[in-house]
């Protein structure tokens, strides 16, 4: 299979973005993962970062990202092989040399895997007898051990973090934001613990994932017990989308990261304006901390980016790495689908295949089985598919030489092909289909 194009591996060191709010340190408010990286969980070692999402019912499962600089990124390994559920939003860290990831499921129960390296190989997933999503894993300053879940919930974990050992109790209340703000509910989710000095500092995510553009959230609370009690800041939410006209919706999923240096950041996840079909990109910004000893964002929040955030940056585009695809794993019409993620606004994709007198192939858009855009034949030797999405309006051709192309689908509006309309999470990714005797030659993807 040869695979033209590419994905996303990298952005531009011109990413750095100076803001007036530190003389000293640089303030950077970048996408660094255009596209779908929902769930953000980001830890650091030494010098090295290490960055992983959700990955639902795409599979093999927990793409694992490394950076030494933050704007620079390379998949490295996928985690978790196929499974018959979903997995959410995950937490991974490090502990006495082995790095662990904590992760829910649409079973409704909780597992963690373990690696001696990010690269793998990671053993098989182990099952925690406690409830809840997205667990976020604490340690405290006598290497105790615990596992925080969604609505201020907590369960100690044992020394090797690898079973529950005692109940899980309800230790934090949300933040309570504004009646009149328009939100999903409160959602109390994505709790994640960082020590900074005396004080153990807990992110949260409030006010639904999706649903309205205001709806999601960032809020702070600290301790000095990594056990609570938590007092709220005076300051949140750290992030959140104010208005439909910011440049990105639904901000929020956030963890606070420093650096060898000792800045710090936000990592969080939102949905481009107007754009819920690319799915949840990732993005970071710079965080200040007051005299008081609570984070604020370096840059006012709700500000505009800089040239229109994240168009303006080289992103090299790499598909051609098998660590970029992953398999639908439900299966779609008695066939393979794999799947990879789009970037952009306006692209095409391009798909040639060799097909055998007992095969079928297609392209498609794809969303879920209920919402997808494509053309599959039976027909061969060879098969062309070409699907240009301008900004959520698809066209589709097929061809047999890859010169002369048949118009298969006219301009269709595929804008309601995300979550608020199908749920479960997902975006409308680009995907190619195979069934029996059949293989593909070549994928490109094109941005626009």
């Amino acid at each position: 299979m040869r695979i033209k194009s590419f994905a996303v591996v990298a952005v531009s060191a011109l990413s750095l973005l100076m803001a007036g709010c530190n003389d000293k340190k640089p303030s950077i408010k970048v996408c660094i993962f255009p596209g779908d990286y929902p769930d953000p969980t980001i830890m650091r070692d030494g010098k090295d970062f290490y960055m992983t999402h959700s990955n639902f019912t795409y599979y093999p499962g927990l793409l694992i990202w490394h950076s030494t600089d933050l704007l620079h990124w390379e998949p490295i390994a996928r985690a978790v092989q196929g499974h018959d559920y979903s997995i959410y939003a995950p937490d991974m860290c490090k502990v006495n040399g082995k790095y662990y990831i904590y992760y829910p499921t649409s079973s409704g129960e909780n597992f963690v895997v373990t690696a001696d390296k990010p690269e793998g190989p990671w053993s098989d997933p182990v099952k925690l007898e406690v409830s809840g999503i997205d667990p976020g894993h604490a340690i405290d300053a006598d290497g105790n051990r615990y596992l925080y879940t969604n609505d201020g919930h907590v369960a100690p974990l044992s020394p090797d973090g690898l079973s529950i050992t005692g109940p899980n109790r309800k230790v934090y209340d949300p933040w309570q934001y504004p009646e009149e703000w328009e939100t999903e509910g409160m959602w109390l989710e994505s709790p994640k613990i960082v020590k900074r000095g005396d004080w153990y500092y807990l992110v949260s995510a409030e006010g639904g994932t999706a649903g309205p553009a205001t709806s999601h959230m960032c809020v702070v609370a600290r301790s000095k017990s990594v056990t609570g009690p938590w007092e709220n800041s005076p300051y949140n939410p750290l992030v959140h989308t104010y208005s439909i006209d910011e440049k990105w919706w639904s901000k929020g999923h956030g963890t606070l990261i420093d650096d060898a240096d000792g800045n710090w950041y936000i990592v969080y996840h939102a949905y481009r304006n107007g754009f819920h079909t690319l799915g949840r990109s990732t993005i970071i910004e710079s965080v200040n901390w007051t005299d008081d000893g609570w984070p604020v964002l370096a840059q006012k929040n709700g500000a505009k980016w800089k040239n229109g955030g994240l168009q303006d940056y080289d992103y090299l585009r790499h598909y051609e790495n098998p660590l970029m695809w992953a398999k639908w794993e439900p299966g779609f019409d008695g066939g393979t689908l794999m799947t990879t993620t789009a970037i952009d606004e306006k692209y095409e994709i391009t798909a040639h295949f060799k097909i055998g007198t007992q095969g079928r192939a297609g392209l498609y858009l794809f969303y879920n089985e209920e919402a997808n855009l494509g053309a599959v034949d039976c027909i061969g030797p060879d098969l062309y598919v070409k699907i240009l999405n301008d900004r959520n309006k698809a066209t589709v051709w097929k061809s047999t030489d890859g010169q002369n192309w048949t118009l298969y689908y006219g301009e269709t509006e595929v804008s309601s092909y995300h979550h608020n309309y199908y749920k479960g999470f997902f975006a409308l990714r680009p995907a190619y289909f195979l069934d029996g005797d059949a293989q593909l030659v070549s994928f490109d993807y094109k941005p626009l």
